[in-house]
């Protein structure tokens, strides 16, 4: 296993184990307060879809959950893509692609065998699918090319969890921890 900002670094499995924990937690009853995986999942389905386009190759991404903060993703061509997720002193290495789960438009994305997903508890090293459609949700801002040279697996500083880079502009009134 790698080190403690490595393994803060998966972007993939997250929304579908989340899905799936609130869909049990809310089977069992109604009469409880929500999880913060639901708060995080209902708040994310709240937002307006920003970025119809999404994912589009050559551009960086800006994503927010209240389950992880911000995270800035570049895609580059042919499916390869780096994270730079909050506290990690490196980004991650991916692979993403599209594809079609259940009839629905899914993006799926493969992480490192070794890394690991805090808040789904899960490791990578297969593809994992999640809504399109809710990914696009968690879109908050975009920018053109790599402007953080995430692609040499390097970041420029430990993201913090709840403070976005200032090259990204979006409504931080609205879009917060």
């Amino acid at each position: 296993m790698v080190g403690f900002s490595s393994v803060l670094g998966m972007f993939t499995k997250r929304w579908g184990a989340i899905a799936a924990l609130a869909l049990l937690a809310s089977a069992c009853s109604n009469s409880q307060p929500p999880s913060s995986t639901e708060a995080a999942i209902s708040e994310v389905n709240s937002r307006e879809n920003r970025f119809p386009s999404y994912p589009q190759p050559n551009t960086t991404y800006l994503s927010f959950s209240s389950a992880h903060g911000f995270q800035v993703n570049y895609l580059a061509p042919q499916g390869k893509a780096w994270l730079w997720y909050p506290r990690n002193r490196r980004g991650i290495a991916e692979e993403y692609k599209r594809d079609i789960v259940s009839g629905r438009e899914a993006i799926c994305w493969r992480h490192p065998s070794n890394s690991y997903n805090p808040v789904t508890q899960k490791t990578g090293g297969a593809f994992a699918c999640q809504s399109l459609a809710f990914t696009q949700r968690t879109i908050v801002a975009a920018l053109p090319g790599d402007p953080f040279a995430l692609g040499t697996g390097q970041v420029p500083f430990p993201l913090e969890r709840c403070r976005a880079p200032v090259q990204f502009i979006f409504d931080r009134n609205e879009i917060s921890c």
